[in-house]
């Protein structure tokens, strides 16, 4: 078994998954993909 890096719960090493540098699991995953990371760039485009 292996550890989520965001929530911490318990899930079997073929269901984490790399996100932004991070083994995630599914559940972490999915709400990043839907929600993506503010960036720099993001914050830039916005101002103009």
């Amino acid at each position: 078994m292996a550890k989520c890096e965001k929530c911490a719960v318990d899930v079997a090493e073929e269901d984490l998954y790399a996100d932004h540098g991070l083994q995630v699991c599914e559940d972490c995953k999915l709400k990043s993909s839907v929600s993506p990371p503010e960036t720099c760039a993001t914050r830039k485009n916005m101002i103009k």
